[in-house]
């Protein structure tokens, strides 16, 4: 008897279509652009909502990481991949400097944090954007809409924070 691959196994053992983890894939990418969307707008508009349940954008990093599993065990290409593991490192990454830690680091500037932080962040999102143009157009339209909105939100919602800790 000829020795099984333990990778196809598994890979054989998760029984999903290419569609199904397809559809996983823009599901955690338009859930992570709305959980966002919630928490700069309540930055703005309720902080304390945000300051309470901020951390969530972070715990979902485990959905990501489970999710970029799940597709490299299923023969998914690289680039859909990509997308779901960088968020669980950013993730992980942004949970240590600001839940766990709480490092100050957005004001007064810490370069040695602000650019790993970013550089993660802004990948992690044309990460999951690149790949939903092949999956659909319309997904990709949306996304990018919700990418700018998010991205507008996100400048805007810091720049009053700066702006307050200043007059303060």
């Amino acid at each position: 008897m000829g020795q099984v691959d333990p990778v196809k196994r598994i890979s054989e053992s998760i029984m999903m279509t290419n569609s199904a983890m397809q559809w996983m894939f823009v599901f955690l990418a338009f859930l992570v652009q709305g959980i966002l969307l919630f928490n700069f707008a309540t930055r703005y508009w309720k902080p304390s909502i945000e300051r309470e349940y901020g951390w969530l954008i972070y715990a979902m990093g485990f959905l990501g990481l489970i999710l970029g599993v799940v597709l490299a065990f299923g023969g998914q290409p690289w680039y859909f991949v990509a997308a779901p593991l960088l968020y669980a490192v950013w993730s992980a990454f942004g949970y240590s400097v600001d839940v766990s830690r709480r490092i100050p680091w957005r004001n007064p500037r810490r370069w040695s944090i602000f650019i790993p932080y970013v550089a993660l962040f802004i990948l992690t999102q044309v990460s999951f954007w690149i790949p939903l143009w092949y999956v659909g157009l319309g997904y990709w339209i949306a996304y990018t809409a919700l990418y700018v909105l998010n991205t507008g939100l996100n400048i805007f919602s810091h720049r009053l924070s700066t702006e307050s800790l200043a007059q303060s």
